[in-house]
């Protein structure tokens, strides 16, 4: 029997790893630059347990593939014997999506998008930003109101409308740069600044064959609850942004963001064939425990799920 697992949506269980795989072939299939082969040998360490008894899953412990921040790495599907059933274990190639970033940068760009270690959240406006079009140096910003920022020369986002106390968290790859600067001077500092501050594209010769953030989207987000952040949104390939109406640095001032609800308008500029998603917030850190409440899945969540088929 084959079984085609996507990994980006399942979470193996033991039980489930050591009932079923030693009687099927397993491919999992992911997203190039997902990680799919990075997850290949955790799943076969699943059989670390089975190798007491399993002379074969012992010997697949000792053969894994290789894994590379660089896509298209693995060219076929590797079979890994890894159960004394007879069943394989394939690694196999990432599939390919026009939507990513990964689509429509230089192929020498291609490792910056590859987070190298753990992510952590760059706030804005944080205590003093630096306005990279100000000849005075440095100048202090409380508020998001009439600003953009750039993500590398990848993404701009312009806040249209925004709370003073509105707080943009990026979370994505550390060697991306971000800068803020004025909207009303955005475009010329991008002309100015792109494959030198704003990379990628890395240099002036890719930036001058770069084309451009040919794409808009304007998003209108509602909240109800300033205590938790409104929502996060997604950049294809690269990583997401949390939206919070009201920064927790305010929230610990003593202030009462709870009767604050109201609405906030942020364009997104980016390549045409990217596209952005707009979910419901990710929990991070100590930060994250102090809002998040567990909640039952709707009947319409339910059928977007995932479903196993055995």
């Amino acid at each position: 029997m084959l079984g085609f697992v996507n990994f980006t949506s399942i979470v193996f269980e033991e039980s489930c790893t050591s009932k079923y795989v030693s009687e099927r072939v397993i491919h999992p299939i992911g997203f190039s630059l997902s990680n799919d082969t990075f997850f290949t040998p955790i799943l076969n360490s699943d059989t670390e347990t089975m190798a007491i008894n399993d002379p074969v899953a012992a010997s697949a412990q000792r053969y894994k593939p290789v894994q590379s921040a660089v896509p298209g790495t693995t060219l076929g599907s590797i079979p890994i014997n890894a159960f004394l059933g007879g069943g394989k274990l394939y690694d196999t190639p990432g599939v390919h999506l026009h939507h990513r970033q990964t689509a429509v940068v230089h192929s020498e760009d291609l490792s910056s998008l590859a987070p190298k270690s753990r992510l952590r959240g760059l706030s804005f406006p944080s205590s003093q930003v630096f306005s990279d079009n100000t000849k005075e140096g440095a100048s202090t910003v409380n508020d998001l109101n009439g600003f953009s920022i750039f993500w590398g020369g990848l993404v701009r986002i312009d806040v249209l409308k925004a709370l003073p106390e509105t707080c943009l968290t990026f979370y994505g790859p550390k060697r991306i740069p971000i800068h803020m600067v004025p909207t009303e001077k955005a475009d010329e500092f991008y002309q100015k600044e792109l494959g030198v501050l704003l990379t990628p594209p890395s240099g002036r010769e890719k930036a001058e064959n770069w084309r451009g953030l040919d794409s808009k989207h304007q998003l209108q987000i509602k909240f109800e609850d300033a205590k938790r952040p409104a929502c996060d949104i997604a950049i294809s390939g690269l990583g997401w942004l949390t939206v919070e109406p009201v920064s927790r640095s305010h929230k610990l001032k003593q202030q009462k963001p709870g009767e604050i609800a109201g609405e906030l308008l942020i364009a997104i500029h980016l390549p045409k064939p990217v596209e952005i998603f707009v979910r419901p917030p990710i929990p991070v850190g100590k930060a994250g425990a102090e809002w998040y409440q567990y909640k039952e899945l709707t009947d319409k969540e339910q059928e977007m799920r995932p479903k196993w088929y055995f």
